[in-house]
Parts: structure tokens; sequence; C-alpha cells
């Protein structure tokens, strides 16, 4: 049985992997080839059957989720959309106070003929009208199909719409008006959540405990702000505030229990059999109960799929193994979805219960406390290749702190909180009660935790970047650890696991390079030449909250080992290119430290940038700020520092947000000294920067634009490209290459490279 399985899953998850989707004939005739091996029975026949249907099913999968994709031809278009609200709205805080709610829609027609297809949408909406889950709605929205940023080291967003079937996203311009039909009883679940969120925000409980206990009861974590997300990955602990297999499976745990009491008692006086399916029912039931407020998230359907394996093993008393359940479920679960795959949290549940099972096949026998920290143990260190790949860094105290927090907030702080939830459900006085003794509970734990990671977070938690050859050493050195009377396998455990976790910090470029990191409508430049690394701006988001420096660069910059930067330089004030000026200066040392104008980017230190300030680096590369001068009374365009940078014979302009008459002024002081080689086009392309002037007098071999895909701006503007064009130039942007790369050579070549380049699968 188990290797059809195992030819199921292997066919069901190989497609998500390649550029395009193999011809529907190719696939039929795979399907063809393999039932002809079955009736002659030939090879592994049942193996390659599964193989076969499961490459199929997925192929049908693919092609249907780029049929409902949003057209291309519309991006950026604004239709009229009918449909219903079929998730819990999400605020967030954005720039300037205003409060931003996101939530899935599901489409019942689109009044555009050519703009027909999506199924699903995520949407944004910045006005002042509560969304409700739920609710039938016709809107005016700016949509586009599902794009995402793409950079080494950071999240994939493009992954995450396949994977939950996003065919397009956009802004929500005006709620004209509600459809007769009201309320979509389908989304009751969410409109439970919706519920007992508001319940959660009306008992006036500390912001912190607020914001975890929503997000442990209904999966809501609009309350959980990027410092005590960071916080929680310092200890190990994310894992903890995000309903997931632990969760689901300790509600699955305590139903079944409760299922055997209320049996043993339903046996004792009544005598009939059918109640021995009463605890495994009872477990179903509460774990489905869950889910729903979960909103049925990919990593709680994953638990619920794997426990619905086990009970109905348990039920049917058939005797399957631990990695039999394991296969049914991730056949199952693929068979559903076969782009699940595609997530950390995929690999992560189910890697984790392999660990499981594998501690239990060579186990001795041992007292309970010894086998509950000898698991534990085991499993903490199973995890640190899993999340060094995945999320690039392990905690140093994750052992510590999951030992204490699992039993604190899995029987008692999540059984509170789900028992608040059904009192709040079944309308009893006394609901809050549990909720503010969870809540306790968590902001007790969260204060000593930010005191201690204030003074000593450079031990708690340490950035690891492992190679495929590294994580595949550290995968053996898990097996063999658990293998018991050879203690030269542990030895030899402990040499595989090294390489890991002694790699050289500074991953250092045998050539200059200079990156454009993708940031949607803003604008990052990376420079590294040897040691020294010099940052052009920090992209955009929300100063005090997620941003592009927080989510893209550093990331990024953490890959690459980098704890320090020589140069950063805030080009000029505006939010798309100064917003992560704060997050970069409180988490990297930095030597030098630019910006152009005054504003928040002066507080942090620095000094302005000056017109004529020039510096060289000991590998030969030079800089020079061409502008601004001592000016008064420009605009915060025209402050933008513009730098010129040489290497290896090659000149690079980042003018920043500079307008024509700014260029006008350059042009006529420096002359022949604005030639470069390569030009980031000034403010995303904008048809009001890009002079034919100033064109004319870089001269730039290739012109690169740092913008938004699809923005609502229209960066850059097809005048703009022409004149590039015109003028011979290459023309790249990142928002269809993805993150843009040149390096510099020795015999004064470039080589340019994207990052879309290499990663290339049918669903981007």
């Amino acid at each position: 049985m188990q290797s059809w399985m195992i030819g199921l899953v292997g066919g069901l998850l190989l497609p998500a992997w390649l550029p395009e989707l193999p011809p529907p004939g190719l696939c039929v005739g795979g399907v063809v080839l393999a039932l002809v091996s079955a009736h002659y029975r030939l090879g592994i026949w049942r193996t390659q059957l599964a193989f076969a249907l499961g490459v199929l099913l997925a192929c049908v999968y693919g092609a249907s989720l780029l049929k409902h994709r949003y057209p291309e031809a519309c991006t950026g278009k604004s239709v009229k959309v009918l449909g219903v609200v079929s998730s819990l709205p999400r605020l967030s805080a954005v720039r300037d106070g205003a409060i931003r709610q996101r939530f899935e829609f599901s489409v019942s027609d689109i009044l555009d003929r050519d703009c027909k297809g999506p199924r699903r949408l995520l949407l944004s909406y910045y006005g002042e009208r509560s969304i409700g889950a739920g609710e039938r709605l016709r809107l005016q929205a700016r949509l586009k199909k599902p794009w995402g940023l793409a950079n080494p080291g950071s999240f994939n967003m493009q992954s995450w719409f396949a994977q939950t079937g996003i065919d397009g996203t956009g802004t929500v311009q005006a709620v004209e008006r509600a459809t007769p039909h009201g309320i979509d009883r389908r989304q009751l679940h969410h409109r439970l959540r919706a519920r007992l969120s508001q319940a959660i925000q009306d008992q006036g409980l500390p912001a912190t405990g607020a914001g975890m206990l929503r997000a442990l009861t209904i999966a809501d974590r609009g309350g959980l702000d990027a410092q005590l997300w960071q916080l929680l990955q310092y200890y190990g602990v994310n894992h903890l505030l995000v309903i997931s297999g632990l969760h689901v499976g300790m509600v699955g745990g305590l139903g079944y229990l409760l299922g055997q009491v209320l049996a043993r008692g339903a046996l004792l006086f009544a005598g009939r059999r059918w109640y021995r399916t009463l605890p495994a029912l009872l477990s179903f039931g509460m774990a489905l109960f869950y889910t729903g407020l979960a909103g049925f998230s990919l990593s709680t359907q994953r638990a619920l799929v794997m426990l619905a394996c086990v009970l109905l093993a348990n039920t049917a008393r058939r005797s399957s193994s631990g990695f039999g359940n394991l296969l049914l479920a991730g056949a199952l679960l693929l068979t559903v979805n076969p782009l699940a795959g595609l997530g950390s949290g995929f690999w992560l549940s189910f890697g984790a219960v392999v660990c499981l099972l594998w501690l239990g096949l060579w186990r001795p026998q041992q007292s309970l406390p010894g086998r509950v920290c000898g698991t534990h143990a085991y499993m903490c260190l199973a995890m640190v290749p899993m999340t060094a790949w995945w999320f690039g860094g392990a905690s140093m105290v994750a052992a510590l702190a999951n030992f204490l927090l699992v039993p604190l907030v899995t029987l008692v702080v999540v059984p509170l909180a789900l028992l608040g939830a059904a009192l709040c459900l079944l309308s009893v006085p006394e609901f809050a009660v549990p909720w503010r003794w969870a809540a306790a509970c968590l902001e007790w734990l969260v204060e000593p935790a930010r005191a201690l990671a204030a003074s000593h977070r450079q031990w708690l938690y340490t950035w690891l970047s492992p190679s495929p050859w590294e994580m595949a050493l550290a995968v053996i050195a898990v097996g063999l650890l658990v293998i018991p009377r050879l203690p030269q396998l542990r030895l030899l455990a402990a040499v595989l696991m090294l390489p890991m976790l002694l790699r050289a910090q500074d991953v250092v470029p045998s050539q200059p390079t200079l990156r454009v990191m993708d940031v949607g409508q803003g604008t990052a430049v990376l420079f590294r030449s040897g040691s020294r690394t010099l940052l052009y701006d920090t992209g955009g988001g929300n100063p005090v909250g997620p941003n592009l420096a927080s989510t893209v660069i550093t990331p990024f910059l953490r890959k690459q080992g980098l704890a320090a930067l020589d140069t950063l330089i805030i080009s000029h004030p505006d939010n798309d290119h100064s917003a992560g000026a704060a997050t970069l200066l409180g988490s990297l040392p930095v030597s030098r430290y630019r910006f152009g104008g005054g504003s928040v980017v002066a507080q942090s230190g620095g000094l302005p940038c000056r017109a004529g300030e020039a510096w060289r680096w000991p590998s030969g590369e030079t800089f020079q700020f061409l502008a601004p001068a001592a000016e008064v009374a420009l605009s915060s365009n025209d402050v933008s520092c513009v730098l010129q940078i040489e290497v290896a014979g090659q000149r690079i302009l980042l003018p920043g947000d500079v307008s024509a008459s700014r260029e006008r002024v350059l042009v006529a002081y420096w002359g022949d000294t604005l030639a470069s080689d390569w030009l980031l086009a000034a403010h995303h392309g904008s048809r009001s920067s890009s002079s034919w002037a100033f064109l004319k007098a870089v001269k730039p071999a290739s012109v690169l634009f740092s913008h938004g895909y699809g923005n609502h701006f229209g960066h850059p503007h097809p005048e703009v490209v022409a004149r590039a064009r015109q003028l011979a130039a290459n023309v790249h942007a990142t928002a269809t290459s993805g993150a843009v790369q040149l390096e510099f050579l020795a015999d004064g070549r470039v080589r340019f490279s994207s990052w879309r380049q290499g990663q290339r699968y049918y669903w981007m």
C-alpha cells in the first residue's frame, strides 16, 4: 500500500517545481503507459501508475489555477466586482494613521467581460466603512494579477498566492452597495470569528495580551506587531501563537479523552457497541471546530487531515503504521491542493512527525520523565536544520523556552481561550473570565522576555544560512543521533552538523556586486566589494512597523552573513525611500550615514549629503555625491542625494527622485562628469524626470527601473521608457525581473542577472 502512496505523493509534488506545466497529451500518455505497465505487471507498476496519476491531477489543478488568474491585459483597470467577503478582515495601521482592512473576496461576477475569470481575490480597503466577514458586496476595485516581490532570502509572496488559490489582488476604491442577498451562510465560521475578535477587544485587556489571545483563539494576528513577532522568534516560540498542528492535535487529544470517559459511561449503562466510536467522533468534532475558528488555514487543514487518518485507522482497528498514516495524510492533502508542498509549513509539520516516528523506532525503554525530556531535546535539535533552511536562523534558547511554554500554552492558555470562546458563543455572562486568566498568563511571560532580549539579544538567536549540502549533512546527523548502542554514530552526527553551525558568517563576493532590490514602488540598492557594503535607500512600508527593510533587506543581509554596514545613504525623506532607516540603524552598526533633506531621517545622527563629497574604498571603488549642494527651498524630491559609483571602469548613477528641473541644474554644473554606463531611472521612471537633456548627458548603456508591478502612478511612464530605448540603452525593471544583480568583472565586463531568471515556476 505504501508504494502507491509514495508514487502518488511524488507525482503530485513534481509539477509545482517545473517552469511550465507538461502538455496535457504528455500527462495522459504517462497514465496510459502506466496502465499498460500495470496490466503486464512490469516493474514497480503500482508506484508508476500512482505517480502518473499524481502528475495528471497536479497538471489539471495547475491548468485551472492559470485559467482563473486575473488577465495581464486588465492589470490596473478599475472594474466592478460582485461577491462575498470570505475571510476575517485583518486590520492594520499604515502610514499617517490610516487603517487598512485586508480581506479575501470570493467573486460571483466581474462586470467587465474582458476581465472575467478570477474566483478569489485578496483586496485592501482604506476607507471608513467597516467590512464584515460573510458580507455580499458590490465593489469598485483596481485589480492586478497575483504578483509578489522577488528577492533572494525573503518570503515568496507569489508562492503563498498559489498555495491559497488567490487569483488576483487589488485595492478597493469604493464599496458601492451590498447585494440583496445580505450575508452568505457559507461564511458562518468567519462571522463567528469576527464576533469573538470583537468580544476580546471589548474586554479592555492589555494590548499585547489581547493580541496574543486573538491569535490563539481565532488565528487573528492583527494584534501582533512586528516587534512582538521578532521577540517570539528570538525565543523560538513563534509556532505557539500560530494555530497549527500542535494546537489542533492537543484539542483533538482532549476530545478523545473526553469521548473515552463518556463512552465508558454509556457502555456501562447502555452496552451499545457504537458508543466505542464516540472518542474518535468527539476528537474530530472538537478539532474541526478549532480548525473553523482558525479560518481553515493551510496549517490547520494539514493537522486535521493527519488527525482524521489516525482516528480512521484506530476506529477501523486496522494495523497501520505511523508512516503509513503520514503518507495517507500527505496524499489526501496534496490531492486537494497539489501546491501545498510549496510552503514551509508543509515540510515543517510533516518533517516533525517523521522525526517523532523515527525516534519511536529506536527509543529504548525509559521512565515517563525520561521519555518526555528525551523527546523534547531531540525535537528541538531536529528542528534546527529545518528552521535554518526556511527562516535563516535558529534560537539558541528554543529548547528551554519550549520546555517551559509548550505545556503552559497548550494545557492552560489554549483551553482557557477555547472555554471563553465557547461561553461567549453560548452567551454565558461570565465568558470573559477565562480570557482574562489566559491574557494574564501571556502578559506575565512577555515582559521578562522583553527585558532579557533587550540586554542579551546577541546570544538568544543565531543567523544561519546553510547550503544544500550542509542541510543534507545536518539531516543525516539528526537521523544518526537516535540510533542506540553505537556512540561512534553520535560522534559522527556531531561532526556532520558542524558545517552548518560553523559556516563562515560573511559570504564575501568574489567580484564587486551591485543589486537593485525588488522593493515594489520604492528604491533599495546594495553595493558590495570585499568586506564593505553600501546601501542606498531602504524601500517603503511602515516606519514603525513592517517595512521593506525588515522583510527584504535585513533577511538578505543575514543570508549573506553581514552584521554591519559600511555606508547607509537615505536619498531623501519620502517614505518609499526612507521607511526602513530606523529599522536598519537600530539593528546593524553603520559606519557612515548620509541623508538628503531633514525630517525623521536626520534624527538618528549622520550628516547631510553634500555635492563634492567623495571617498574611496581600499579595493579601489570610488564614490561621489553630485547633489545636493547647500541650496534651500528645494522640494522633497529635489533634495535627493545623487550618488555616482565608479568600479572596474564602469560608472553607476543613482539620482534618487530628482525632477527634470533639478536634472537641468546637474547637467549645467557637472556636464560630462554625469556620463555613466548604468543609470537607475529617477523617480521610478516618472514622466516628471529622466528628461532628454539629462539622458543625453548621462549616455547610459543600460537603464534600470525600480517600481511596483501595476502601480497606480503608472511608473515607468511609456515616454520615459521610449526615451531610454531611443538612446540604444538596455532597459530592465525590478517589477518584471525581480532583484537585479550586476557583477563587475576584472576585465571590465559586467555580468547581469535577475532573480526571476533562476526562479521560474509555472505558477509565478
